[in-house]
């Protein structure tokens, strides 16, 4: 039997139409090699065959032979498994690198190892005071000076780092929330991100429907959702559109329950169903994407729980015609600290609320779900929110308030990271036990009634006089050294005194004297006040503020203050160091998923070049089949002729 003349031809040319295909696809790879997010496309082919077995009436010597090459598709070479280890890591890696960058910031100030800080500004206070013991000394103006000097430098060094803390915490509170500068925050980018990508789903959808598989537009879809994983922790999942049909008995009639009611069964427009209702293939229904943002509570028991709402709901629209959810602060009442609204408290403990779409998984309408995410002051009563990564969780424990009753924060990563909030409060602990042991001993050696009053009495009634917040002491003689620089007074609460230590324990809301605004006193600067010269000896209030430098203060958790700068300092690098070596990994295997997504997805000029030269030589070999069989069939038209 004599094969069909032209089905050769149709073989030939179904070649040369594939193989000119893909050097298109591969014009299309190589010229979108650099551009971001782009994936790398490759046409999918398929054998042409019989569709109809072997006639039994055929020459049985006849070899079937196939038709040519079918182009079925152009897809991507992309795997969905590697896109979401890469969205999981790239929350936690985003994570550790948002809080590394918050960190090395509050290093600039409190890291001595590569200039003079806090700690050297105690030694050298304490190098003076230790000069100052001599009687012949103590009422020499000069060494006094020099004493006022460096308390001066002391108290600058403590204003310094309290302001550039807040600068800290108004800059952490700019890149969550946009305020007070021209590119977005992380709110504006998530919003801008979700609308966007709901848009895409959209548009991708309507393409697929008449034909258009839309790769670029995938493209930009998979790029967003890779920028917008690392803010939140979010999952995506590719589903179809269902729908509900009358269930059919075996004989062909409608089903119903032993009410008369119609049973229905849910079917996906994916699908291809027989009419028993069993899936017989996949139809050319495209699929949509949905968003969730994973996130957990806890409940009274300390349970931890993980749930999600829904962000980007395939193309599923609300009554507004939305079908993508948003974020926005929790409250008015947030800003930065040089916000000049009086309504406003900073942008410490700043909460965001999170709102889902206002459909289900149905696509049916639902009330929206509004999430709140967690902070210092949230009980597991209030479902409180938190993240198990992305930039925004780590900017929120970054502005956690921090909590005096606990060792940090209260935030995701409480007991491991410290926020800016912690480090203002160790400072203003300081600054308060400083002003306040260097006021005690002068208001004693200003007005102790020696030897009328021994050294017990004379120095509970300094501490009277401090806690009433005396200008001038029981004795009516000013002594106050270390003062609020706007009211110039310096009353601090003690909750609890040792008589036995002459240590303090401050409450934690006493703000008179804070690191911001710490100074030395106008009176001794003008000369109104001086060092005490009362007591045992002349010396005696110099002697008590030097041993008050050398001894632990319980106020700062037993250590002296030169110790409690060293450990503040120490606990901030073992932070930092923590922090990196975390960071360190998750940026490894974040790098490792992308170099294997690089090598599925990414477009390699060698291998591009390679394809290129094999279906060129592919196309010239169906070229020259063409012209055997135009020789062929020009052999037998001249037979017959």
């Amino acid at each position: 039997m004599v094969r069909a003349t032209f089905a050769g031809f149709q073989t030939a040319l179904s070649s040369l139409q594939a193989n000119s295909k893909k050097l298109d696809v591969t014009t299309q790879n190589l010229a979108n090699m650099n551009v971001e997010g782009y994936t790398r496309q490759q046409l999918k082919t398929s054998s042409i065959n019989y569709e109809n077995p072997v006639s039994f009436y055929m020459n049985e010597n006849d070899v079937n032979v196939g038709f040519g090459v079918s182009m079925d598709a152009v897809v991507q070479m992309r795997d969905e498994f590697l896109d979401i280890q890469y969205r999981d890591q790239n929350a936690f890696t985003t994570y550790n690198s948002a809080i590394e960058t918050a960190l090395n910031t509050v290093s600039k100030f409190m890291d001595e190892t590569q200039h003079d800080g806090l700690r050297a500004s105690m030694d050298a206070i304490q190098k003076a005071l230790t000069t100052m013991q001599d009687t012949s000394k103590v009422q020499d103006p000069v060494y006094e000076g020099q004493l006022q000097s460096d308390l001066n430098s002391a108290t600058v060094l403590l204003n310094s780092a309290a302001k550039q803390i807040k600068t800290a915490e108004d800059n952490e509170y700019e890149r969550l929330t946009g305020e007070g500068t021209s590119s977005n925050g992380a709110v504006e980018t998530i919003n801008t991100l979700l609308s966007e990508i709901g848009d895409l789903n959209k548009k991708i959808k309507h393409n697929q429907l008449i034909g258009n598989s839309a790769l670029e537009l995938q493209d930009e879809r998979n790029l967003k959702i890779d920028q917008l994983s690392a803010y939140i922790p979010i999952s995506v999942e590719y589903f179809s559109e269902s729908y509900e049909v009358q269930q059919k008995n075996p004989d062909g009639t409608p089903k119903v329950d032993g009410d008369g009611n119609p049973v229905k069964e849910t079917r996906y427009r994916i699908y291809n169903y027989a009419d028993n209702g069993r899936i017989c293939g996949k139809s050319d229904w495209p699929e949509d994407l949905r968003i969730t943002l994973n996130y957990t509570t806890k409940d009274a028991n300390g349970k931890i729980n993980n749930e999600s709402i829904i962000l980007v709901n395939g193309t599923y629209k609300d009554a507004n015609g939305l079908n993508y959810g948003s974020v926005a602060l929790a409250d008015d009442k947030y800003a930065k600290w040089t916000s000049t609204d009086s309504n406003t408290v900073g942008p410490l403990d700043t909460q965001l609320t999170f709102t889902s779409t206002a459909t289900d998984k149905k696509g049916e309408s639902v009330t929206a779900t509004d999430i709140t995410t967690a902070n210092s002051q949230s009980k597991p009563s209030d479902k409180h929110v938190t993240f198990s990564g992305g930039s925004v969780q780590a900017s929120l424990d970054m502005l956690a308030r921090s909590d005096p009753t606990k060792t940090a924060t209260t935030g995701l990563k409480q007991g491991t990271y410290y926020g800016y909030d912690y480090y203002m409060d160790q400072l203003n602990q300081f600054a308060r036990t400083l002003a306040n042991e260097v006021n005690m001993y002068n208001c004693m050696g200003n007005n102790w009634d020696y030897p009328t009053h021994n050294s017990a009495t004379a120095k509970q009634k300094a501490i009277d006089s401090i806690k009433n917040g005396d200008e001038k002491g029981y004795e009516n003689k000013t002594f106050l050294l270390l003062v609020n620089r706007e009211s110039q007074t310096a009353k601090i609460t003690a909750t609890s005194y040792d008589a036995t230590t002459g240590n303090f324990d401050f409450k934690s809301d006493d703000n008179e004297i804070t690191a911001e605004n710490i100074s030395v006193s106008r009176d001794w600067i003008n000369g109104n006040t001086s060092i005490g010269l009362k007591g045992s000896d002349s010396n005696e209030t110099v002697l008590n503020l030097l041993r008050s430098f050398t001894q632990p203060q319980a106020s700062l958790g037993d250590n002296t203050f030169a110790n409690f700068v060293n450990t503040l300092t120490t606990r901030l690098a073992n932070d930092q160091e923590n922090n990196k070596d975390t960071y360190d990994t998750n940026k490894a295997v974040l790098t490792s998923i992308t170099s294997s997504k690089d090598q599925l997805s990414g477009v390699s000029l060698d291998e591009e070049a390679a394809n290129m030269m094999t279906y060129v030589s592919s196309y010239n070999a169906a070229a020259k089949m063409m012209n055997a069989f135009d020789e062929t069939l020009q052999t037998l038209l001249s037979i017959v002729g």
